[in-house]
């Protein structure tokens, strides 16, 4: 019974003493992406000034090339990032071509695009993207979306 014991206690210890297990979160290089058009405008919706409703829409392709080399081979969850923009929340919804996940968020969130083995040194896909916001909290400037893209390994 003894020797049990002293392998029972031998493996708790090795528990405590075992450093755990985080997930890393990484940016990921998607500076080889290009967005359709490259210049585009909001817009108002059909009647939107009529019916008073101050919601302005843009829509983009955005043909991604996110660099994945050093993860190639390892599970990994890839995240499409909008952080939190001055003018007022954003809202994003897109679908895709099948590579990447299709979803929506809102500025200041991110939303799960792949999980999975990550299967080359690049993961490209088509997305097509609905932007919308409330044309009262825009400021005058010109608003650039900063969208990116970032990776959580086990």
């Amino acid at each position: 019974m003894i020797p049990g014991r002293i392998v029972l206690l031998a493996v708790l210890v090795a528990f405590a003493l075992a450093t755990p297990c985080r997930a890393e979160t990484h940016r990921l290089d998607d500076s080889a992406s290009q967005v359709f058009p490259p210049n585009a405008r909001w817009e108002w919706g059909p009647g939107s000034l009529r019916t008073g409703i101050n919601t302005v829409h843009m829509h983009i392709r955005v043909e991604a090339r996110i660099d994945t080399r050093a993860w190639v081979g390892r599970q990994g969850r890839v995240y499409m990032v909008l952080p939190v923009d001055a003018g007022g929340p954003i809202a994003a919804e897109w679908q895709s071509q099948g590579r990447l996940l299709g979803g929506r968020l809102v500025s200041g969130e991110r939303a799960l695009v792949f999980s999975g083995v990550i299967p080359g040194p690049l993961l490209e896909d088509t997305l097509r993207v609905h932007l919308a916001t409330d044309a009262r909290q825009m400021t005058t400037e010109t608003q650039r979306m900063a969208f990116h893209f970032e990776i959580d390994t086990p």
